[in-house]
């Protein structure tokens, strides 16, 4: 009988072989191409415009502002594997709200009583939505379509026509800049640089999502997106999960309400119907599965003003305004069709093993 040598290499079986992890391009190949897309846009934008001053930084901050702030309510639903179709009629809801309560009499009282009240009615509003979705079992898209047209409906009921108050100083507050006049700071200096408001809020913004994002909550969201089943029998509360990532949707949504009503200083039933889409778009072109349980808010802010700064650009270099859906219809099918291949590469990875 032949001996057998001990010291020779055995054979990795397939259940030894594992699977290298990807290049961190790779793995983040949309998130980095929405950045890498921004840049360029902000690039061109600035080469074309004669002079970059403040109001040319002030226009492009304010301009994907209200986007960002709904855009980060479409994150969290999306995360969850579900899409919130109601998000931007509940913009126009809690902005005629806004413009409604508001009183020229005593502007700044009654502008607390109105972002009190816009926040509270989108965050029940999302409630509602996370309640018939997740107890009552209901598919997200059939939810929030039919909620999306109560929240039109009692808008359009409050506010008729376009109109009602926003006090200048809540629309300085937001949409303003900060530092206007050179500010004298210790030990002689002087700081003469001003800043759009709108990037504290987007600071602030980005600061929650940081926060929010090392919270129990923000796991089990991730979970219940990535495998609803996986998440039940991890003990994670499922319903709970889709109750408080559709609550903290319609409270995003009731802050993009109240920048829009910054903005415009106004209140219109039907000026937040365009951000249903463009969230959507947003959050799909940050990098996030719409499948659920892959995507981060990083990536849906440089979505949105991907989304934002395109028409400025167009219109600058004397592009009609008409090709405006064709240009965005495009980056995005390239960034869906770029996450596409890079699951179709792992898919191939794995049938290999």
């Amino acid at each position: 009988m032949a001996s057998i040598d001990a010291r020779a290499p055995v054979p990795p079986t397939p259940q030894d072989r594992t699977v290298r992890p990807r290049p961190f391009v790779m793995r983040n190949g949309r998130f980095l191409f929405a950045w890498a897309l921004l840049i360029a846009l902000l690039t061109a934008y600035i080469t074309v415009v004669p002079q970059f001053r403040p109001r040319e930084q002030r226009t492009i901050a304010n301009s994907g502002l209200t986007l960002a702030a709904a855009s980060m309510g479409q994150t969290l639903v999306v995360l969850t594997g579900g899409i919130d179709l109601s998000l931007g009629p509940m913009v126009s809801l809690t902005n005629s709200i806004a413009a409604t309560v508001t009183r020229k009499e005593s502007p700044r009282e009654s502008m607390i009583v109105a972002a009190v009240a816009a926040l509270g009615v989108g965050a029940l509003g999302g409630l509602i939505n996370g309640a018939l979705v997740a107890y009552g079992r209901l598919q997200p898209i059939i939810v929030t379509l039919a909620t999306g047209s109560i929240w039109t409906g009692i808008a359009l009921y409050i506010r008729p026509s376009p109109g009602g108050f926003i006090p200048l100083e809540f629309s300085n507050l937001l949409s303003g800049t900060a530092f206007a006049e050179p500010v004298t700071l210790p030990f002689g200096l002087t700081w003469n640089l001003p800043i759009p408001k709108a990037a504290f809020v987007i600071a602030g913004l980005v600061v929650f999502w940081l926060l929010f994002r090392r919270t129990p909550l923000a796991t089990r969201i991730y979970a219940v997106g990535s495998s609803e089943g996986a998440a039940y029998l991890s003990g994670v509360n499922v319903q709970r999960a889709k109750l408080a990532a559709y609550t903290l949707a319609g409270l995003a949504a009731g802050f993009a309400g109240l920048v829009n009503s910054a903005q415009t200083s106004t209140g219109n039933a039907l000026s937040g119907t365009i951000f249903t889409l463009n969230s959507i778009a947003a959050v799909v072109l940050g990098g996030a599965a719409l499948a659920g349980g892959a995507g981060s808010y990083l990536g849906t802010l440089a979505g949105a003003y991907v989304i934002a700064v395109i028409p400025s650009v167009l219109q600058f270099y004397g592009v009609s305004s008409f090709y405006k859906d064709l240009v965005q219809g495009s980056i995005l099918l390239f960034a869906v069709g770029l996450g596409a291949l890079g699951l179709l590469r792992v898919r191939n990875r794995l049938d290999r093993l």
